[in-house]
């Protein structure tokens, strides 16, 4: 491979020889090449403009590089929307629907009716009352499951939400979805000795404080 020292030959030339390259050598160079013919009057420029020439030639390089590699980057995102990633899209979402089948069957949930019949007598006439308003002022949440929304059972005790919930909720990330709260409910957790939330309400605060833990900034 050629370095920048093998490209940059140099060689004296009186005044009337330089003429007579600039005349004669434009014509003969391949490709349109360019011929740069200067007159320098001591060692100390040559010195100088042999290392303007190298740096100008390194620049050039890296920036043929970086062209290449933006190129590259743009073809690797093309790939990426091909057929595979669609795969790989529908498998993540097999095993997230997998995820809350298990959730489903290891978690008791309640329907907007179960929740309105343990009510009894005090039951509003609306069927979706009173979970609907209960999940609106965030006492308690539900996850989708299609049109149906599912209360986690052990949000309540003796009908009414317990008042522990909203606060967890409350401590939790915003931006968390439904389901991700209800898998960390579900989940052993490292500030509570390794166990689910949702089995640790009896003590609150440390329930509450593994809730305000989840949003703190990753350090490290």
């Amino acid at each position: 491979m050629s370095t920048p020292a093998d490209l940059l030959p140099a060689i004296e030339l009186s005044p009337d020889d330089a003429d007579s390259l600039r005349e004669a050598l434009p014509n003969k160079l391949p490709g349109g090449g360019r011929l740069v013919v200067m007159a320098l009057s001591s060692p100390a420029d040559v010195r100088l403009t042999e290392r303007v020439i190298k740096t100008l030639i390194s620049i050039r390089n890296e920036r043929k590089a970086r062209i290449t590699d933006d190129n590259i980057q743009k073809l690797l995102d093309i790939y990426l929307e091909a057929e595979p990633r669609a795969e790989i899209d529908l498998e993540l979402e097999r095993d997230n629907a997998l995820l809350r089948a298990e959730y489903l069957k290891r978690v008791a949930t309640l329907t907007s009716s179960d929740i309105r019949t343990s009510l009894g007598n005090d039951a509003p006439r609306n069927p979706s009352e009173p979970a609907s308003r209960w999940k609106r002022e965030k006492r308690i949440f539900a996850v989708p499951y299609g049109p149906t929304d599912l209360f986690p059972a052990f949000q309540f005790a003796d009908g009414a939400p317990r008042p522990i919930i909203r606060q967890i909720l409350e401590a939790l990330p915003a931006d968390m979805t439904p389901w991700q709260i209800a898998f960390w409910f579900a989940s052993a957790n490292g500030w509570l000795d390794g166990k689910a939330p949702q089995d640790s309400l009896g003590k609150s605060e440390d329930v509450l404080d593994a809730a305000r833990r989840l949003g703190d900034p990753a350090v490290g």
